[in-house]
C-alpha cells in the first residue's frame, strides 16, 4: 500500500518459542526537496574557512498510539554540532524532556536561537573553546533553530511525545523496532516540513505486510 509519500512494509517478529518480542515497522519514504532557507537580499556570508556542504535531506518517522506508553522513554542528552558553518544534524527527532547540547566546532563565533513556540531561546554568541550550551525541550512540536551570524544555517528539531521514532537514511529507508501490538498513527515529517499521516495496526503473532 502506498501511504502518501512512502511505501510501508511492517511485520511482527516473535522471539524464541513464540514469545512476544514486539513488532518492527520499516519502509521507504519518498523524500522531497528541503524547504528553502530565507536569507536577507544580497546575503554573502563572510567566513574564515569555506562553508561545507549541508547534510542530505532526510525524514522523521514516528508512531503515536496508546500502546506506545509501555515503551521506555528516550530522553537524556543529544548533540547538534555547529561544524563547517552548518548545523549537524540539520534535522533531528527527540522525545519530550530531552536536553540538546549545541557545541561550536568552528573557529568563529556562532549564535544559536529559536523563536519557535515549541521552545523559544537565545544562547548568545560563543566560541569553540567555550562550554557547549544546552536547551531542554519539554513541549511537542517543531522547533526551527538558526544562527544570528550566519543566516544560511538552519536546523529543525521535531519534538514528539512517543519513544517510537527514527530518522530515515538519505535514501528514505527507515526501521522502528520493538513496537508493541496496537493501533498507531504513523507520521512522516518530510524535508519540505510537510507531515504525512497513515493509520496502521500491529497485531501480536501476525505478520503484517502492506504492499505498494
Amino acid at each position: 500500500m502506498r501511504c502518501g509519500s512512502f511505501l510501508l512494509l511492517a511485520w511482527l517478529i516473535l522471539g524464541p518459542s513464540g514469545l512476544r518480542a514486539g513488532g518492527t515497522v520499516e519502509g521507504v519514504v519518498k523524500l522531497d526537496a528541503m524547504k528553502p532557507q530565507p536569507v536577507s537580499p544580497g546575503y554573502k556570508p563572510q567566513t574564515v574557512k569555506p562553508i561545507q556542504r549541508a547534510e542530505p535531506p532526510v525524514a522523521i518517522v514516528y508512531l503515536e498510539g496508546p500502546a506506545a506508553a509501555v515503551v521506555p522513554r528516550k530522553t537524556g542528552s543529544v548533540r547538534i554540532r555547529q561544524s563547517g558553518y552548518q548545523f549537524r544534524p540539520s534535522i533531528l527527532v527527540v522525545q519530550t524532556g530531552t536536553t540538546i547540547d549545541f557545541p561550536n566546532e568552528d573557529d568563529e563565533f556562532h549564535n544559536v536561537f529559536s523563536y519557535s513556540k515549541t521552545r523559544r531561546f537565545d544562547l548568545g554568541r560563543y566560541r569553540k573553546d567555550e562550554t557547549a550550551k544546552q536547551v531542554t525541550f519539554e513541549k511537542a512540536g517543531v522547533g526551527k533553530i538558526y544562527c544570528e551570524i550566519h543566516q544560511h544555517m538552519r536546523c529543525v528539531v521535531v519534538v514528539v511525545d512517543t519513544p517510537l521514532f527514527t530518522t530515515t537514511d538519505a535514501q528514505g529507508r527507515f526501521r522502528i523496532k520493538d513496537v508493541p501490538p496496537g493501533e498507531y498513527s504513523m507520521k512522516v515529517f518530510l524535508p519540505s516540513e510537510k507531515t504525512v499521516t497513515s493509520e496502521i495496526t500491529v497485531r501480536e503473532g501476525q505478520m503484517l505486510q502492506l504492499k505498494p
